[in-house]
């Protein structure tokens, strides 16, 4: 059965969502896993109402909730649902021959978050690679906010002239920054591997006509830096707001290069933090150690 099968027959077996995107190493091939590799299918459902999805759910799908789970999404504020990073994630749960994992999301903050960076846990995701399952037109248009508002960005961390990988690399590499996980338990190589595994991906989402930059045939990249500090505003709110919090000189790249790498070191460092604690409410102990446990032994056993 084709991996694009099983992963309808999970959507479909869940409570209706407003989109549906699959990401990862169990969606798109990545260099350190062989063909006889079987990763976690990872799934993200954007929903109207949080809560209510949840409860539905733990009625269709009892088994994918720990006990702590169904007791913090049953008995607690939706506020304290939602966690720091507005993004609930059940991990461990079988289906068929699969592993899944999946993070529930209100439209309201993912879009927020696409549009702002005001939450880059999950516009980080969304900077790579995924599988589009069901969507609209408000997730659409937010899914290419958030992919020219990436480009900007690389394109201002990388040379004035460049080539597609090394562009590429910068950006999928922006959600790591700063990740307390990249030290334990995830592969030191991570960004690198999704990006060769994907690279005709990335060219399709990154591909775009833009004043600032342009695309040669032989893969070199040209981008107008001047342009972009001119243009500095169309940076993402949050990101922008930062800029102009710890005074920076707007038309100085350096400066502006350098502030960005503290803005994104900063808020990964948060927002991975807090995501840790609010997968133990959601999983509780008894998933959330396996999943730990598998990311840091694959760590450790690359050669």
């Amino acid at each position: 059965m084709e991996k694009k099968d099983i992963v309808d027959q999970f959507v479909l077996s869940r409570p209706d969502a407003v989109g549906v995107y699959g990401y990862g190493s169990g969606v798109f091939k990545q260099e350190s896993y062989s063909d006889l590799d079987k990763p976690q299918i990872d799934l993200i459902f954007i929903v109207d109402d949080l809560r209510k999805w949840h409860v539905e759910n733990i009625k269709l799908n009892n088994g994918d909730y720990s006990i702590i789970g169904k007791i913090h999404f049953n008995l607690n504020s939706l506020k304290k649902i939602k966690g720091f990073n507005k993004i609930t994630y059940v991990s461990n749960v079988k289906f068929k021959d699969y592993k899944f994992k999946y993070g529930v999301v209100e439209l309201s903050d993912f879009i927020k978050s696409l549009k702002t960076w005001n939450n880059f846990f999950i516009a980080g995701r969304f900077q790579k690679p995924t599988m589009k399952i069901k969507g609209n037109y408000l997730i659409d248009n937010a899914l290419n906010s958030n992919i020219e508002s990436a480009l900007l960005v690389g394109c201002l961390l990388c040379d004035a002239e460049t080539d597609f990988i090394r562009l590429y690399e910068l950006i999928c590499g922006l959600s790591y920054l700063g990740d307390i996980r990249m030290s334990f338990a995830e592969n030191p190589n991570k960004v690198q591997n999704i990006v060769k595994g994907s690279i005709s991906n990335f060219v399709r989402m990154y591909l775009i006509d833009l004043p600032f930059i342009k695309f040669n045939t032989n893969c070199s990249v040209i981008i107008n830096h001047k342009y972009i500090l001119e243009h500095i505003d169309l940076l993402p709110l949050d990101l922008l707001s930062y800029l102009m919090d710890v005074k920076t000189d707007l038309s100085n790249l350096e400066e502006v290069r350098n502030n960005i790498y503290k803005y994104f070191r900063i808020k990964n460092r948060e927002e991975s933090f807090h995501q840790i604690l609010d997968g133990l409410k959601t999983n509780g102990v008894v998933k959330s150690v396996p999943y730990a446990l598998a990311k840091i032994n694959k760590r450790f056993s690359i050669k």
